[in-house]
């Protein structure tokens, strides 16, 4: 990661965000380039991404990888981060952004496409349908994906491929959600999706959009109570401490991701670049649910991280399906989808599940306390002033991360200001005095941990300290963490000057 490139001059990317969406087109080569592709300038494509970078989404990241390696490097991807600023229509503004030649590209979850008058790729998200991996790999195998993604002429927009992604459970603040009995009265955070809100109501909770800083700040606010995600960003993003009860054998619905492209552009690339799109998109699908399928290791990742396992016992699973059955019936008044439904259900007679989820030693029963709002305020309040340190060219060459480009390293040195004051933080920059935070940006300690939530950023950094007798603090990282994030805050210590 370059933080002076990236995250530094927040005001200037979004300039440049905004520039790029102004101009329409591809960023650099031409519409036609080379026939043979193999000489010119390279053709870039700009992508629509919600997230706050292709880390959250392997699949995306793969894909746009594969373009790159497919083509030589005379196709690449460019994404355009954080598209929507999670916003709860966010995902409807890659697809018409994508449609209206904003962007070159983009990419949305299936469960979107029915609130935009797309009923096609319904039958995806019908509720414990498909509740595996293996059988989410069969289906994306199958023919049902091209002939779900004929359904976005309707949207302006042209289908390149159905990814698949994580299985989606119930993740919870107080309780686990075993029973319907824990879904009642609830507010229950999700993404938009007719299916989606349809299911949640049948259990008897009230769905609300929310994912990425809303979702933090709902939770922060009390107003939601359980939330469905995959193990993957649950963990990445540290959720744990916040929602620390996951139920291991509910799979609510898988996440699918559909790559789109404007046609308009699809159409002004040669036939060898989109040859190479498509099979890029191919290529992904065929490992996607290998991306995906990780839950084991993340399980065991999360429990170390504060999280809390259990189990829907049979009576429990048998009564969620019962009263899900009213959503699928309803699914299938519509021709096609009940064709498609009757279809993965004979793919799930013949596709074998796997094995259960085995949930990791001492990571069953509550959650570890957390301290109390007056605790954690005088815990914090002890911490609270301001710090300064410099990342210097020497630190930039010591790492084994940073590029060691001369203009990179022409941008050193660094010098961050941070500022701690009641459960909140500010992070500044000498040079160009811009803060990273918006002033929702919090903080909270606990013995020597202490977790920064970044909300733009959609991420919690979490680390232990130490602090010396002059009061300054010295950080060490707890995993996971971006490499970029470690050499900027934990390299050196954090001097107290106020």
């Amino acid at each position: 990661m370059r933080w002076m490139n990236g995250r530094i001059r927040l005001a200037t990317a979004a300039l440049a965000v905004i520039a790029a969406v102004a101009a329409g087109g591809c960023s650099s080569g031409g519409a036609g380039g080379d026939k043979a592709g193999g000489a010119g300038e390279p053709v870039v494509l700009r992508l629509a991404n919600i997230a706050v970078n292709l880390d959250n989404t392997p699949a995306i990241q793969d894909f746009v990888s594969r373009v790159e390696e497919r083509s030589g490097g005379y196709l690449r991807i460019q994404a355009m981060d954080r598209w929507g600023d999670f916003a709860a229509d966010a995902e409807q503004q890659v697809v018409r952004a994508v449609a209206a030649g904003q962007v070159d590209l983009g990419w949305a979850g299936a469960g979107l496409f029915d609130t935009m008058g797309v009923s096609s790729f319904q039958a995806l998200q019908a509720p414990m349908l498909i509740d595996s991996y293996a059988l989410e790999r069969a289906v994306v195998a199958s023919d049902l994906p091209a002939q779900m993604m004929e359904g976005l002429d309707r949207v302006g927009v042209r289908g390149l491929g159905v990814l698949a992604d994580s299985m989606r459970k119930p993740i919870a603040v107080t309780h686990p959600m075993l029973g319907v009995a824990d879904w009642r009265g609830i507010t229950f955070g999700t993404y938009k999706s007719q299916v989606k809100d349809q299911a949640i109501r049948a259990l008897g909770a009230t769905p609300m959009v929310a994912f990425g800083s809303a979702r933090d700040q709902a939770l922060k606010d009390g107003r939601l109570q359980g939330f469905e995600l995959g193990l993957f960003a649950y963990h990445h993003i540290t959720l744990e401490s916040r929602a620390p009860y996951v139920t291991a054998n509910v799979n609510l619905w898988p996440q699918v991701d559909v790559l789109l492209a404007n046609p308009g552009r699809l159409g002004a690339l040669t036939e060898q670049q989109r040859g190479w799109l498509r099979q890029a998109a191919q290529d992904t699908a065929g490992r996607s649910a290998a991306l995906a399928d990780r839950d084991a290791q993340l399980l065991e990742r999360a429990c170390q991280s504060g999280a809390r396992v259990a189990t829907a016992s049979r009576a429990d699973l048998a009564a969620l399906r019962t009263a899900l059955a009213p959503v699928e019936a309803s699914l299938e008044r519509d021709p096609q989808t009940k064709a498609f439904i009757e279809q993965i259900r004979a793919l799930k007679r013949s596709t074998p599940a796997g094995a259960p989820l085995v949930i990791p030693a001492g990571c069953t029963g509550p959650a570890r306390a957390q301290p109390g709002a007056a605790q954690r305020s005088a815990a914090d309040s002890q911490l609270d002033g301001t710090y300064r340190w410099t990342m210097t060219k020497q630190d930039a060459l010591a790492s084994d991360t940073e590029d060691k480009s001369p203009e990179h390293l022409a941008e050193f040195p660094w010098t961050f200001t941070m500022t701690l004051k009641d459960g909140t933080w500010t992070l500044f920059h000498r040079e160009n005095g811009q803060p990273f935070t918006d002033g929702r940006a919090t903080y909270a300690s606990e013995g020597n941990r202490i977790s920064f939530t970044w909300p733009q950023e959609q991420r919690v950094l979490a680390f232990t300290f130490s602090v010396d007798g002059k009061g300054n603090l010295q950080l060490r990282p707890l995993p996971p963490m971006d490499v970029g994030d470690q050499f900027v805050w934990a390299t050196h210590v954090w001097t107290k000057i106020a």
